[in-house]
């Protein structure tokens, strides 16, 4: 058995003492203290002069030095250098070379699995496939500004690309504070530009219209009570007969109902609610009183069918967030304070959404306030006569 050999089998329990006494007969030429030790080609030498024990080794460029009491005590403390050094190495060549598509699922390991809700992944992944897979397969620092501008440029659907290029930002960020690239390229890029299309409220005449054709559909009903309640898409399709209370004449909104066609929680924790079961509403929904699950049972594609055959029938285009608009804008007309329509829809108290985003001003009410103004003191006190 050669030097080194034993002393590593000494050191990994394999010889005892008496092991080593017998190699005697084998003229080792050393003690075992003295033993010239390698470990990974790196020999641990002894310092004469102050009895001490010391290796040095290269990493990175640059030279390393370790020194101990003991040879075995220099020798472990060199075995995890090099371990600690190795494993490194693998995790910076790893690094560098991640694709997008690598840190894309990393990221959603770390940051989103287990802290959103499972349809919010789901909606990562979609927007991903959005970016061809020759691109997703290119190491992150290697992808550059243009890339990004051609992905962005070749999508038509403005909402799309805009939620795309969020994505892409969010994403780059968190590589950049892990320090796997330098900068976060998707900053220099500007973002998408998407016109939001507002709720609108409906006319008292379209309000009528839409009422009378929706009495003449299958399923018309969840027009009607989205628009004498407020409702939500989600909020209508998830309505089930344990969230009526026909005696206490409430609504309770404690679920939704996805794209996916699927139970799922309400938009935010504020749009959980009870809210009142109005008497027009109570008339609509009492037919229902005997469901045995959703009161509109219907998917998403089968509401969109029956968007397309109501519009047959109306003189006018609308959206179904309109209705909730109309909703909101009847309440403020009535002079109903703002913080309990808030507390109907599910907007948060003080929120300026409620009359920035879904009143809306309606002509036909105009009338009534210019009979008021005109008999207020501001004119009947003028003195002012017409030539």
């Amino acid at each position: 058995m050669v030097e080194v050999e034993l002393y590593e089998a000494y050191l990994k329990g394999k010889l005892d003492k008496e092991d080593l006494k017998k190699q005697k007969s084998k003229n080792v030429p050393l003690l075992m203290e003295e033993l010239k030790l390698k470990y990974r080609g790196v020999t641990i030498h002894k310092n004469i002069k102050c009895n001490t024990w010391y290796t040095r080794f290269r990493s990175n460029g640059k030279q390393q030095y370790i020194s101990a009491k003991t040879q075995q005590e220099c020798y472990n403390k060199l075995k995890k250098a090099l371990k600690n050094i190795n494993s490194t190495n693998e995790k910076i060549t790893f690094i560098k070379t991640m694709s997008l598509n690598q840190w894309f699922n990393k990221w959603l390991e770390l940051y989103k699995i287990g802290k959103v809700k499972d349809t919010t992944l789901l909606d990562y992944k979609i927007i991903f496939k959005n970016i061809p897979q020759d691109i997703k397969d290119l190491p992150l620092n290697q992808i550059n500004v243009a890339t990004i501008l051609n992905v962005l440029n070749n999508m038509s659907a403005e909402r799309q690309k805009q939620k795309l290029y969020e994505l892409l930002k969010i994403v780059f960020q968190k590589a950049e504070d892990n320090e796997i690239i330098d900068k976060n390229i998707i900053k220099r890029i500007e973002r998408p530009r998407h016109t939001k299309k507002n709720s609108n409220a409906l006319t008292y005449n379209q309000e009528q219209e839409l009422i009378n054709a929706s009495s003449k559909l299958k399923n018309g009903d969840l027009f009607l009570i989205s628009l004498f309640q407020g409702l939500r898409k989600g909020e209508v399709l998830g309505l089930t007969i344990d969230n009526l209370n026909f005696d206490k004449k409430t609504i309770t909104i404690d679920k939704g109902f996805n794209k996916y066609n699927e139970f799922d929680s309400t938009k935010n924790e504020q749009s959980k609610r009870t809210m009142p079961m109005f008497e027009t509403t109570k008339d609509i929904l009492i037919k229902y009183k005997n469901a045995k699950n959703r009161i509109f049972d219907i998917s998403n594609k089968q509401l969109q069918l029956l968007m397309k055959e109501i519009k047959t029938k109306l003189t006018f285009d609308f959206k179904l967030k309109d209705l909730r608009a109309t909703f909101i804008t009847r309440c403020k007309e009535n002079e109903i304070p703002e913080f309990v329509i808030q507390s109907w829809v599910g907007h948060k108290i003080g929120s300026k959404i409620t009359s920035q985003v879904y009143t809306k001003h309606n002509n036909d009410i105009d009338d009534k306030y210019i009979n008021i103004l005109n008999k207020s003191k501001f004119y009947s006190n003028s003195t002012h006569k017409k030539n």
